[in-house]
């Protein structure tokens, strides 16, 4: 497997990098929304097999304390062969040294994180859009 990581918004297709996200599955993005989230990113990365576009995260960040890591998604075909954790390296070896980096894990997914030292946090608390909709996918508690 030829695996390439690539930085920045330049090489992607918004459609694709859609499609990629709804079948991961991570849900559904708007193509021109989307873009306006990512392209205001802090650091993008995007994961190649042969040139074909198989992974996507992102993060954002106050370059000095803060960071969160966003949307990483891995098609499941290749999902268990290195290429989210090639993603995760090189999102934080993009962020602030030092910076606390905090990120949504999709329910089942959390022992991927805590491979790169990430905990549970027991403060932690959102404001979200949809609020049903986040307790329906087990990213709200009650």
């Amino acid at each position: 497997m030829n695996l390439s990581i690539k930085y920045g918004t330049e090489h992607l297709d918004w459609e694709q990098l859609c499609d990629l996200i709804r079948r991961a599955p991570l849900g559904t993005r708007e193509p021109d929304r989307y873009k306006a989230a990512v392209e205001n990113s802090y650091s993008v990365c995007s994961a190649y097999v042969d040139n074909q576009l198989v992974g996507f995260g992102r993060a954002i960040s106050d370059g000095q304390y803060q960071s969160a890591i966003y949307d990483v998604v891995v098609l499941p075909d290749f999902q268990k062969k290195a290429v989210g954790r090639s993603l995760m390296k090189a999102l934080l070896d993009s962020l602030p040294e030092k910076s606390t980096v905090v990120l949504y894990a999709t329910p089942g997914k959390q022992d991927f994180y805590r491979a790169f030292g990430f905990g549970e946090l027991l403060t932690a608390m959102g404001l979200f859009a949809n609020p049903e909709l986040s307790r329906a996918k087990g990213h709200l508690g009650l």
